[in-house]
């Protein structure tokens, strides 16, 4: 499980995590174009720069990709990304959707996910199973909108195994994609760390929240049926501050027993949703 409060990252964890993101993108050819950055790594670029005025995010200690599958991908398709990832030194994890590269003593984890209707939600989909492919995926629900809702950003850093400053481009998920994973990833599993994530993207937008919400309204996949429940969900989920999703937050952020801090983190979460949901017409 993540750590759940900000007093357990640094920005050590996730200059590592970029490490291994732009070594990974290097090393596994035309499957970038295929990726997704979502999760706690991509508020850093989703945000873009840190207004002078904000805290910059606290980071994340793993990478999260979402992965577009073709119904004609083969399954010499997968070996050769499975091949690809182990040659770069990366070995599965304690899950086959996970794989692992130790960077300084200290382990990251990528987990790959995707879409599909061959598995139940929650599910683990092993690509090409039984025929040597050796790949799987995470099924999560609405990680396909990633392959319709993204952004491209150059991404530096210096590759493992002492390689050198790289250059490496990233597809990074669109905030409106970024919000519905975020919050359907926070009714599953209730971590206190995606209710944090998602308020400081939707908080930290450029312009602001209601800025948010019109960037998410012309998003390609605003009109799509799982989007509009997703956002009802976000709606429930950060009604008012007794509820979960600004408890949550100001969990993550406040000292155990600073309750006067806490009700005002309560407060501004459920400003920042309500803002958001304005802008996308929600």
């Amino acid at each position: 499980m993540a750590p759940q409060h900000r007093s357990e990252y640094d920005s050590a964890a996730t200059d590592r995590c970029e490490r291994v993101l732009v070594t990974l993108l290097g090393d596994i050819g035309p499957w970038g174009d295929r990726v997704v950055l979502v999760g706690g790594l991509a508020p850093r670029y989703i945000v873009g720069s840190d207004p002078l005025s904000a805290s910059p995010h606290i980071g994340t200690t793993d990478v999260d990709l979402a992965i577009t599958l073709a119904v004609g991908d083969s399954s010499e398709t997968y070996a050769t990304l499975y091949n690809n990832l182990t040659r770069s030194g990366f070995a599965t994890g304690d899950h086959s959707y996970q794989w692992q590269r130790s960077i300084d003593g200290t382990t990251v984890d990528v987990e790959f996910i995707c879409e599909t209707d061959q598995v139940g939600p929650g599910r683990i989909h092993r690509l090409k199973q039984g025929t040597g492919s050796g790949f799987a995926a995470f099924n999560a629900p609405c990680a396909g909108l990633a392959s319709q809702d993204n952004f491209e950003v150059p991404v530096t850093a210096e590759r493992l195994d002492a390689g050198g400053l790289s250059t490496a481009t990233l597809r990074v998920a669109g905030v409106l994609t970024f919000t519905v994973l975020k919050v359907l990833a926070f009714q599953d599993r209730h971590h206190s760390k995606d209710s944090y994530d998602l308020v400081y993207t939707l908080n930290n937008y450029e312009n602001g929240p209601e800025a948010a919400g019109e960037a998410a309204a012309e998003s390609a996949v605003r009109s799509e049926t799982s989007v509009a429940e997703a956002l009802e969900l976000l709606q429930e989920r950060f009604e008012s501050p007794g509820n979960d999703g600004p408890v949550a937050y100001a969990n993550f952020l406040a000292d155990r027993d600073d309750q006067e801090h806490k009700a005002r983190l309560r407060n501004e979460a459920v400003a920042v949703v309500r803002q958001f949901l304005s802008g996308a017409g929600a």
